[in-house]
């Protein structure tokens, strides 16, 4: 599931190499003397934008200030109304929020992923983005949402926090809208602890997120740093050396856990024996581009999917936000942030069916064949019963 599961010797090597090479050079700007001229950030953005193939990639310190630097790049400011879907990470919201924005909430569909059918009519003349969300690495329909947001012209950021390396029709997600972002937090497929990533093809974009991370350093060449030019204000929102040269080492890993992710969820799903119809699997957008971190299936009804749960657990198993974490990736429970949501508990109670009967279990790159194996097996008991 996570790059953490294969940290090892490599990025052990990166870390070990800035005191060795760079004379313990943690910061990503000046010292090039001391540092032997070697900057691990700037190296993981080009490496970056060459894997996703994108123009410009900005590193920062989450996936949380990504959205909220790209929103501001974008120019969402205060009363501006964004929409996306009701099954998110809370930071989706507080991005939105701390622009000064409202949110507009709507309903997922089968792929646990935004209804590109209720977009256009939740557009108001408020409306300013549309934050498409690709939960759990599972691309959402993206020919459907550019094609309205471009009738409407409504800019689009790309929410690929949780699919890094995910593809839509051979495109990385993150690299098809107007701008997208990434965090590379432990939890996710490849991790430098905390971390974001903000990437475009837009000069104009990539200049303003660059200069905005680093409290408005333009980084000129003629001037030394003390001295450098400034148009723009920000804040400090900088990576650091230590978090790319793990990047480094994790970004050359991805295509392996990818690989490893796709043939150990097909062999758990394979041998699953759905029991009397008693469950339906999420449907995926793109079978050969997703992630495939997770198996995720729903019940006919709340108690069955936590009958399930209790009885997995039982055998030593967990799940992935569904149900464990729902309370933090489903916008009807945020009630601590209602007076910025323009819908708070309404359109989108079908999302609140689908999770509350919905199960996420989570792939893991090193588990044995023997123990998918033994997984399936006990999950037929489990369903059997059902």
């Amino acid at each position: 599931m996570p790059g953490w599961e294969i940290i090892g010797k490599e990025e052990k090597k990166n870390l070990i190499d800035i005191f060795k090479n760079s004379n313990g050079v943690l910061f990503a700007h000046g010292f090039n003397e001391r540092r032997n001229n070697i900057f691990r950030v700037r190296a993981f953005e080009k490496q970056v934008a060459k894997f996703l193939k994108v123009k410009y990639c900005v590193a920062t310190t989450s996936g949380t200030m990504a959205q909220y630097v790209a929103m501001k790049a974008l120019g969402i400011k205060r009363n501006d109304e964004v929409i996306t879907q009701a099954f998110t990470f809370v930071a989706t919201a507080e991005s939105i929020i701390e622009c000064g924005a409202k949110v507009r909430f709507l309903d997922i569909n089968k792929s646990y992923n935004l209804d590109p059918n209720l977009i256009e009519k939740n557009i108001t003349k408020k409306t300013r983005l549309i934050v498409p969300v690709s939960m759990l690495g599972n691309p959402c329909e993206m020919d459907r949402i550019f094609k309205i947001a471009k009738k409407n012209k409504i800019k689009i950021l790309e929410d690929a926090c949780e699919s890094f390396g995910a593809k839509y029709k051979k495109k990385y997600l993150g690299t098809m809208g107007d701008i997208g972002v990434f965090s590379l937090d432990f939890q996710k497929i490849i991790s430098t602890g905390e971390g974001g990533l903000i990437v475009t093809n837009n000069k104009k974009i990539h200049k303003f997120c660059k200069e905005f991370i680093d409290h408005g350093h333009e980084s000129n060449k003629i001037f030394p740093r003390g001295r450098d030019t400034r148009t723009i204000h920000g804040l400090n929102l900088r990576m650091n050396e230590l978090q790319a040269a793990v990047g480094i080492a994790q970004l050359k890993k991805l295509k392996y856990i990818i690989k490893k992710n796709q043939e150990n969820k097909s062999l758990l799903k394979n041998n699953i024996i759905n029991y009397n119809n008693v469950i339906s699997y999420r449907k995926i957008v793109d079978s050969k581009g997703e992630l495939a971190d997770t198996l995720i299936f729903q019940f006919k009804s709340k108690n069955q999917a936590l009958t399930f749960v209790n009885e997995f657990n039982k055998y030593g198993y967990s799940t992935k936000n569904l149900p464990d974490a729902i309370d933090w990736h489903f916008s009807g429970t945020w009630s601590h942030m209602k007076n910025s949501i323009t819908n708070f508990k309404k359109g989108y109670r079908y999302t609140k069916y689908l999770l509350e009967s919905s199960v996420s279990i989570p792939i893991y790159v090193k588990t044995s064949k023997k123990e998918i194996l033994k997984q399936a097996k006990i999950i037929n008991l489990i369903l059997k019963k059902i």
